[in-house]
This record gives C-alpha cells, sequence and structure tokens, in this order.
C-alpha cells in the first residue's frame, strides 16, 4: 500500500510538470462544452426531441473526453516517461508493473473526472441544463468508461515505438472514436456503414451506458454496454500490465 501511495504521488507530480497533457484532461471538455453551445444554442430542437443541442449531446461529449484521454493522453505521457529513463530507475525497485499501472491509472482518472465535472457545471452553469434525478449513477457509469479506456491506454502504450508515434496514431484514433461514438450526430442521420461500425466501437458503449442513465433508463436497460465496459476494463487491465515495458521499445 505504501509503495502505491508513494508511486502515485510521483505520477502526480510527474504530470504537473507536463502542462500541456495536464491542461488537455481538464480544459478541453468544458471547453469543449462552451464552444459547441455557443455554435449550436440549446434552444428546443425538434430533431432532439424538443430539448437544446446541449442538453442532448452533454453526457456523450463527457464520455467522448474521457475515452480520448485513455488513448491519447496517457499512452504519450508514459512513454515519455519511459523515453526519459524515469521508468528505468523505477524498475530497480522492488516496484511491479501493476502497482505503477494502478498509481497511474487512479492519478490520470481523478484528473479525467475532475474535466468531466467541469464540463456538467459548464452545460448546467451557461446553458441551463437540468441535471438528472440519477446523476449519482452517471458518474459511477464515467468513472467505469474511463478506467476501461485507461486500461485500453496502457495496452497501447506498450505496443506503439514512441511518444511521437502516440500522438500521430492516437489522433487518427480520436478522430475514429468521434465518428463512431454517435455522440455529435444523431445514430439515425448517420450512414449505413458508420452504423455497423459503431457495433464494434468501444466508444458507442460507453455513450450509450452514459446518455442512457441521463435520460432515465436504468442499469438493467443497458446490461450490454455496462457487460462491454467491465470486459474491456478486465481484459485491457490485464494485458497492460502483461505487456508493460520499463524501456523504449528497441526499434532495429
Amino acid at each position: 500500500m505504501r509503495g502505491y501511495k508513494e508511486l502515485t504521488r510521483t505520477s502526480a507530480l510527474s504530470m504537473l510538470r507536463e502542462p500541456v497533457g495536464f491542461f488537455f484532461m481538464i480544459v478541453f471538455a468544458p471547453m469543449l462544452v462552451i464552444i459547441l453551445g455557443t455554435v449550436f444554442g440549446n434552444d428546443p430542437n425538434p430533431d432532439f426531441g424538443g430539448v437544446g443541442y446541449i442538453d442532448r449531446t452533454l453526457p456523450a461529449f463527457a464520455s467522448v473526453v474521457l475515452a480520448i484521454i485513455g488513448v491519447m493522453t496517457l499512452p504519450q505521457s508514459q512513454l515519455v516517461l519511459s523515453e526519459s529513463g524515469a521508468l528505468r530507475r523505477l524498475r530497480l525497485t522492488p516496484v511491479r508493473p501493476s502497482t505503477w499501472i494502478a498509481a497511474n491509472l487512479s492519478v490520470h482518472a481523478a484528473v479525467g473526472f475532475v474535466g468531466m465535472m467541469l464540463a456538467l457545471l459548464a452545460g448546467t452553469a451557461i446553458f441551463g441544463v437540468t441535471l438528472p434525478a440519477n446523476i449519482v449513477s452517471v458518474l459511477l457509469a464515467c468513472l467505469l468508461g474511463l478506467v476501461a479506456f485507461l486500461a485500453l491506454g496502457f495496452v497501447l502504450a506498450s505496443l506503439y515505438p514512441s511518444s511521437t508515434a502516440a500522438t500521430g496514431i492516437g489522433n487518427v484514433l480520436m478522430i475514429l472514436l468521434m465518428l463512431t461514438s454517435g455522440a455529435f450526430v444523431p445514430l439515425e442521420a448517420m450512414p449505413a456503414g458508420v452504423q455497423r461500425a459503431m457495433d464494434f466501437s468501444p466508444i458507442a458503449y460507453f455513450v450509450e451506458l452514459v446518455s442512457g442513465l441521463w435520460n432515465g433508463q436504468g442499469w438493467s436497460e443497458l446490461g450490454h454496454a455496462t457487460l462491454v465496459l467491465i470486459f474491456m476494463a478486465a481484459v485491457c487491465g490485464v494485458l497492460g500490465a502483461l505487456l508493460f515495458r520499463w524501456e523504449p521499445r528497441r526499434i532495429s
């Protein structure tokens, strides 16, 4: 437990030394809500069932931003630490990979969750969005999805050859996630090919779970999406620990 606490502190300090990533995790979500709300407004719209654009899409925005932290921010920060030699020094201690992963995941989850809360605050304070009565369930779903995508991020970090590659590939993955999330465009308005692709997109299940709970559905009605995220968190968590590398991948 002491090792976990020390590594959590170390990981938090390391994140503060990377202001760009920290800024992205904290500011990007509320900034996205403010920009899109300013562009599209939040007046009642028949295309969104009589509610405003932000009312309809706010929980989905939160889901997408949390997923992006997993596929972009975490792998890049992990590889920067590896390339700087910081993880190599940890390798000389009794620290196990699983302990470092748990500590690093905890810090990213905490910071990402703060950013998501600020996005919800922006929606309510600026655009008059009303939080649902089951907001605790919504937040638990956000936490589940965040952990699942952070676990995926550790798998990606073990596969990418460098932090530069993590940035480039992460940008592509971010675009794919947005296109297949169903967060920005109603499902029925998407081409048939995109709708089929969403059946294989983990972000679509994240958005489905959070948005469904936000709109009054129960966990039992969203069992499939919940199980997908739990399975993803478990499998990627195990793979992330097994594939973890203290040093950068050598390219011959």
